[in-house]
């Protein structure tokens, strides 16, 4: 009987664990799509911003300066057949033991820049071009 007891306790506890473990799993898979929609919001506060330079053509400089004020680092820039700017963002997010980062590159293309009807398209991409010594977004 004793045993029967201790082996139920045992197998209470090991389900406690199973529950606890996946709650833990969602929570961080939770967070990290928070960061990974965080770092979109920042593309698109990027495509937003440039813009509302209102610059037909802007500079590789202007482009870079909007970057900075918006969380991500320009990291190509193609003006044929449209103006296109690869961005890259990272944003921490908390994890159950400790921190992590996402890593991504969005690729803004950009329409009709410097009239009333400019628009953007953001879209993320799969790799990061150019990311050099970085590593491959998540």
């Amino acid at each position: 009987m004793l045993t029967l007891l201790l082996l139920l306790a045992g197998v209470g506890v090991l389900v406690a664990i199973e529950v606890e473990s996946r709650r833990l799993a969602a929570d961080n898979r939770a967070e990290e799509a928070r960061a990974e929609a965080a770092l979109t919001r920042d593309a698109h506060a990027y495509a937003d911003a440039v813009i509302a330079v209102g610059e037909l053509a802007p500079t590789d400089e202007r482009l870079a300066a909007v970057a900075g004020v918006n969380r991500v680092e320009v990291r190509e820039v193609h003006r044929a057949p449209a103006l296109s700017v690869v961005v890259y963002g990272t944003e921490r997010y908390a994890t159950t033991f400790g921190m992590a980062t996402v890593l991504a590159c969005h690729r803004v293309t950009f329409r009709d820049l410097g009239t009333g009807a400019a628009r953007a398209a953001v879209e993320r991409l799969p790799v990061c071009p150019g990311a050099g010594s970085r590593p491959a977004p998540s």
